[in-house]
């Protein structure tokens, strides 16, 4: 769900952006500050999903081999 969410915004971003390039400059102050939502969207998905990334591999217990940890007494 998070990368069709991230994919959904790429493409209005870049849909406004070429409006923006193309259009009249009426409309120019309105589509940069959409732009900058847009902008401001994706990097607080991409912090969030950094995150839980993070947080993910803390709970993961490292791995063990015994026959190899273990030393061996005479």
């Amino acid at each position: 769900m998070l990368l069709y969410q991230l994919t959904q915004w790429f493409e209005e971003r870049s849909s406004l952006q070429h409006a923006l390039h193309s259009g009249t400059a009426e409309a120019g102050g309105d589509l940069q500050l959409r732009i900058q939502e847009v902008e401001q969207q994706l990097h607080a998905h991409a912090e969030r999903w950094k995150n839980a990334i993070q947080e993910a591999s803390y709970l993961q217990f490292p791995y063990e081999n015994p026959l190899v940890d273990d030393d061996m007494v005479l």
